[in-house]
């Protein structure tokens, strides 16, 4: 058919649903009333999450396959309900009427994410009900939407699958690598030590030493200048907290402080090579952020700075410590919410090291295994990226009549 002889509106053949949002004194996580969503905090690949929120007090609803759609930033995103449920300003529910498919009309807006940006606001980007309403969809006969519908159903089920297996060989690539580590780092005494264990008897290897962290390592603290106080803020000195240890270097950070702030000791100065551990997050009970400094900076407290002495050489450390993140894990303490590394804990992990020039020749086999895992894991991500634009091609061909040759009946 020609698609083009049938486009309707949205609002043509769908009832569309701005959501509204009820006072906060009526939400609770007791799983009284409806199921209450604010925005696509619980979006999944499709279909929307479990509820940690409900409402006693109903304002605009959903049903079961009703397509709910990200309305305030991000814009665009779709998930499908999967009971009655209470949303709120940032969704809107669209409902297929017996003129489409939902599934096609699933798919329909899947394609046209990334177009639908909405208005540019001061705060959000959104996009409301009546432009939702306005968005164009062709609409062929219902045997053709269903037979496009089954399609893209078994292509995206293949398509998912492999995903999938990339995943899971990124995951035993990265497991990989912290094998590597841990054979060529001991870990043999590192817990039991710190937490109190007799020091194995067994000897090291000649020109190897065993020591405390504490023993070796200037362990500082650091801490957040006075908001309150301008002249602290805006100057060239990096102010690095966690949110900036998203890699292993750092150089720079989102936040800087001046040097009014240091003088008033309101911050320490550490230098360049000094290690840095994230010691108070909550997302220590599964990875510790770990960094090394490449220009002189200043952390807050939730880091803690790690200056070597003459026996050590920084990024031997910083590799050790890597390599012995499994056990830092389990020396966590763990709040509701935040967890701890405690510095005293910190203090009597034992570290094993050998001469410096073994430390560098050790440091150098490390990046080279690294060199090689992220190799490896650039390809796989490059496969994933394929798949998504896979997935966008045939989104493509399905909305342009290409996938079906099926005429109206």
């Amino acid at each position: 058919m020609n698609w083009s002889h049938n486009i309707k509106r949205i609002i043509d053949v769908c009832e569309v649903i701005a959501g509204q949002s009820p006072q906060g004194k009526y939400y609770n996580k007791e799983g009284e009333g409806l199921p209450f969503y604010q925005g696509k905090k619980e979006f999944t690949n499709r279909e929307i999450g479990e509820p940690t929120t409900w409402t006693t007090k109903t304002t605009k609803e959903a049903f079961n396959n009703d397509i709910l759609m990200s309305v305030r930033a991000p814009v665009g995103p779709i998930n499908i309900a999967t009971q009655h449920i209470c949303i709120g300003r940032g969704l809107a529910a669209i409902r297929a009427s017996e003129k489409v498919n939902n599934d096609y009309l699933f798919y329909f807006l899947m394609k046209h994410e990334s177009e639908i940006i909405g208005n540019i606001g001061a705060v959000f980007n959104s996009i409301n009900k009546t432009q939702i309403g306005n968005i164009l969809i062709p609409i062929p006969p219902l045997p053709e939407q269903k037979a496009i519908v089954k399609i893209l159903d078994e292509a995206f089920a293949k398509i998912d699958q492999a995903k999938a297996n990339i995943e899971k060989n990124i995951e035993n690539a990265k497991e990989l690598f912290q094998s590597k580590l841990n054979e060529i780092f001991s870990q043999r005494n590192a817990l039991s030590s710190s937490k109190g264990g007799e020091v194995d008897a067994l000897s090291l290897p000649k020109g190897w030493e065993e020591k405390k962290l504490g023993e070796i390592v200037d362990i500082s603290s650091g801490g957040t200048p006075s908001k309150r106080e301008p002249s602290f803020w805006g100057g060239n000195i990096p102010w690095v907290s966690p949110k900036d240890m998203k890699s292993l270097i750092i150089v720079n950070s989102r936040d800087k402080i001046t040097s009014k702030a240091l003088e008033e000791g309101r911050a320490k100065l550490h230098g360049i090579d000094t290690v840095l551990i994230v010691v108070r997050s909550g997302i220590l009970s599964r990875t510790i952020p770990l960094a090394i400094t490449k220009k002189e900076i200043t952390i807050n407290q939730d880091l803690k700075a790690l200056r070597v002495n003459s026996k050590l050489i920084p990024q031997y450390l910083l590799n050790f410590l890597r390599a012995n993140e499994p056990l830092l894990l389990l020396l966590v303490t763990r709040g509701a919410t935040v967890h701890r590394l405690e510095t005293p804990t910190l203090k009597q992990l034992r570290i094993i090291f050998p001469n410096k020039k073994l430390q560098t020749d050790i440091n150098k086999l490390v990046k080279l295994l690294e060199s090689h895992m992220t190799t490896l894991l650039k390809l796989h991500e490059k496969k994933i990226e394929d798949l998504k634009e896979l997935k966008k091609s045939l989104l493509q061909k399905a909305f342009s009549g290409e996938l079906t040759k099926m005429s109206e009946p």
